[in-house]
């Protein structure tokens, strides 16, 4: 991978991040009063779909993990307990879905547990036509893949549980008032920080695959610019369907966004070269003793 490149893409992008932070900061109401959009296809689209990357990912790296335990370790039991763990995350990857289409998270976990089904399949035959060498960096890559994801996910709910701050949404319903991001008024809200624009910005764990596969070499930029648009995206539809300010959406980003360019770089190096599990890298023994 051109590991040069994608440093000068990334620190660009965190400063796009910081302006968007920092103009949310001076104008979130009134960016949210000109954007926001009452019921709009757009923004209910993309509160269905805004997650999927990360659940996605997490299935096609926990059947990489089974397939790698099986035909490296010779691990049976191993290799089904990640295909369970694959099939569980294809659930997830569904859940707003069906909430969306049946109003009833019990209908909601039926549908997901259907629908993951293929998803699983498909997880199933693209790992399973991996050989053997691949799979040792697969395994990497889906150690990385998701503990980022984990990080992610724990961080953006333990933010939102501490600011309790209203969406803009509530505000339009009168059963609640603007506030800030910087004031912690704990109005049992969960608007900060946007869990969809953390969990879509995760598509940059796609980077490292590059390094793995032949018909990825090369491709960095392609992906790296299908990553930055698809979160963009995520991030105004979430403001125009009044689910977030822009102060959440460039905080959820910022910190999925920090949390994969803390851990590829600790994993990988800065070369982002080392594709092999080294036993003198204590997030690597952690990880590889985990799983």
């Amino acid at each position: 991978m051109n590991y040069k490149k994608i440093y000068i893409w990334s620190s660009f992008l965190a400063a796009a991040v910081i302006v968007l932070f920092a103009v949310g900061t001076l104008a979130d109401l009134k960016i949210s009063e000109i954007l926001y959009q009452r019921g709009n296809a757009f923004g209910k689209i993309y509160e269905v779909i805004g997650k999927m990357p990360a659940f996605i990912i997490a299935v096609f790296a926990c059947f990489s993990l089974g397939e790698s335990a099986f035909k490296n370790e010779g691990k049976q039991v191993k290799r089904y307990f990640f295909y369970v763990c694959g099939y569980l995350a294809g659930i997830l990857t569904f859940l707003d879905f069906g909430e969306m289409l049946l109003s009833s998270t019990k209908l909601a976990l039926v549908a997901g547990a259907v629908l993951s089904l293929p998803l699983s399949g498909i997880a199933f035959l693209a790992m399973k036509n991996v050989d053997k060498e691949k799979l040792v960096l697969l395994k990497k890559w889906a150690l990385v893949s998701l503990f980022s994801v984990a990080v992610i996910g724990v961080l953006v709910f333990v933010l939102k549980t501490i600011w309790g701050r209203a969406r803009y949404v509530d505000i339009q319903t009168g059963d609640a008032v603007f506030s800030p991001w910087y004031k912690l008024v704990r109005v049992d809200g969960d608007s900060f920080p946007s869990g969809h624009a953390a969990f879509g910005g995760t598509l940059f764990l796609l980077l490292p695959l590059c390094g793995i596969f032949d018909k990825l070499k090369d491709k960095e930029k392609g992906i790296f610019a299908f990553a930055a648009v698809y979160v963009l995206i995520v991030m105004i539809a979430r403001i125009t369907d009044g689910h977030h300010y822009l102060t959440d959406v460039a905080a959820g980003f910022g910190i999925s966004l920090a949390v994969q360019i803390i851990v590829m770089m600790i994993s990988y190096g800065k070369k982002m070269d080392r594709f092999i599990l080294r036993a003198d890298n204590k997030l690597e023994r952690l990880l590889n003793a985990v799983f």
